[in-house]
């Protein structure tokens, strides 16, 4: 599990690894199109909690807490069959991956910087341009804030996003 020289791995490690592998998720995500399917799922949960949030800061309306945490019951165990769909390659620490996965997160996390830059690019040329027509940034901070917390989202869940859509089919015997 681990290399000379690398840390051993601590009881913690050790649940956390036993967590991420666990092979009774592995039907769950066993084909392409399952995974496929998770991830949008994921997607649209993150997107209506999000869009939740916005409505609820910008309309002051309680009801859109609903919303929020309807989101969240089905987000937080879609997230969980997304790290054992990537066999927690961003929830181990570095110690616990072999040298694959440890490429692979290299790997997902530089493709996702690309895709936010070219997003935070387009959000910077949409505010300036905006802000060109004369509208104030007073009048732009509710779609300022929104737009960086929307940033800060998919700065931190496009990785697992894009490593759980990039994770190659399990082989029909090991799916049991």
């Amino acid at each position: 599990m681990t290399a000379p020289g690398r840390p051993q791995p601590t009881a913690s490690d050790r649940r956390l690894y036993r967590i991420m592998n666990d092979p009774r998720t592995k039907p769950y995500h066993a084909t392409a199109g399952r995974r496929r399917a998770l991830v949008l799922a994921h997607t649209a949960a993150t997107a209506a909690g999000f869009a939740g949030l916005v409505v609820l800061y910008t309309a002051h309306n309680a009801w859109w807490a609903a919303l929020i945490a309807a989101a969240l019951l089905v987000w937080i165990p879609l997230t969980g069959l997304l790290n054992s769909m990537t066999d927690g390659l961003f929830e181990l620490r570095p110690r616990m991956l072999d040298e694959r996965q440890l490429a692979e997160r290299a790997a997902v996390h530089g493709l996702a910087f690309r895709v936010v830059r070219l997003v935070v690019l387009a959000a910077v040329v949409a505010f300036a341009g905006l802000a060109a027509t004369g509208i104030a940034l007073a009048d732009l901070a509710g779609a300022l804030a929104g737009t960086g917390v929307g940033l800060l989202l998919l700065q931190g869940l496009l990785p697992l996003w894009l490593a759980a859509v990039r994770v190659e089919d399990v082989p029909a015997d090991e799916v049991a």
